[in-house]
C-alpha cells in the first residue's frame, strides 16, 4: 500500500479502491478548518468525505487570480478529484483534460510542467478506473472495458514520465506502480457504495 504525508498526517492509498484514507479523519478535518485558504484543504475535505465543501473550496482555489498555468493545472486536478468522488466522472475528465492543456502553456518541457502532467495522467486514470467500475455495475461491459483500457494507458504514461523525470519522491513512484498493478489485474468488479466512501 502506498502512502504520502499531508499536513503532518499519513495518507494511505487503498490498493483495491485506489482512494486515499487517513487513520485520524477528525485531525485532518480540524487541519482543514484551521487552514481554509491552503489549497490542500480541497484534498483534505475530500478525503474525510465532505465533498460539497471540498467542491466549493476547489472552485475558490481555481478562482484565485495570478496563478501560473502549472499551478492552475494542479488546483484543477484537485477539484476534478472531488467531482470524481461525487460520481461526476465526465465532468471530472473534462477538468483533467483542461489541466493537461494548462501544463503545456508555459514551458512544456520543464520538469515542473512534466511533473504536473504526470500527475494529471495519474488522476485521470483513477477517474477512468472508477468510471469503468460504475459502467460495469450498470451492465455496460463494453463501455467499462474501453474506459479501463484508457485508464491503464494513462497510468502507464504517468509511471513512465515519473521514472524518466527521476522523481525524488519514492512515494509518487510507488503510487504510480500501485495504480498500474491494480489496473493490470483487470478486475472490473464494481465497488460497493460503502467501500467507495473514502473514509
Amino acid at each position: 500500500m502506498s502512502s504520502f504525508e499531508m499536513a503532518g498526517m499519513r495518507i494511505e492509498i487503498d490498493p483495491e479502491t485506489l482512494r486515499e484514507t487517513v487513520t485520524d479523519p477528525a485531525a485532518l478535518a480540524n487541519w482543514c478548518a484551521e487552514n481554509p485558504e491552503d489549497p490542500r484543504t480541497v484534498a483534505g475535505l475530500r478525503i474525510v468525505g465532505r465533498l460539497d465543501e471540498a467542491a466549493a473550496a476547489g472552485r475558490r482555489a481555481l478562482d484565485q487570480s495570478g496563478l501560473s498555468p502549472v499551478m492552475r493545472a494542479v488546483r484543477r486536478t484537485r477539484y476534478a478529484q472531488v467531482l470524481q468522488w461525487q460520481g461526476a466522472f465526465l465532468a471530472a475528465e473534462e477538468q483533467m483534460d483542461l489541466a493537461a492543456e494548462e501544463t503545456g502553456f508555459e514551458d512544456p518541457t520543464s520538469p515542473s510542467s512534466l511533473s504536473a502532467l504526470a500527475s494529471v495522467f495519474q488522476h485521470r486514470a483513477k477517474n477512468r478506473f472508477e468510471h469503468a467500475r460504475a459502467e460495469q455495475a450498470a451492465d455496460r461491459p463494453r463501455a467499462a472495458a474501453r474506459l479501463w483500457d484508457a485508464a491503464l494507458e494513462d497510468a502507464r504514461r504517468a509511471l513512465l514520465m515519473r521514472e524518466r523525470l527521476g522523481v525524488a519522491d519514492q512515494g509518487l513512484l510507488a503510487s504510480s506502480r500501485q495504480l498500474v498493478a491494480r489496473l493490470e489485474r483487470r478486475d472490473l468488479g464494481a465497488a460497493e457504495p460503502s467501500e467507495r466512501s473514502g473514509v
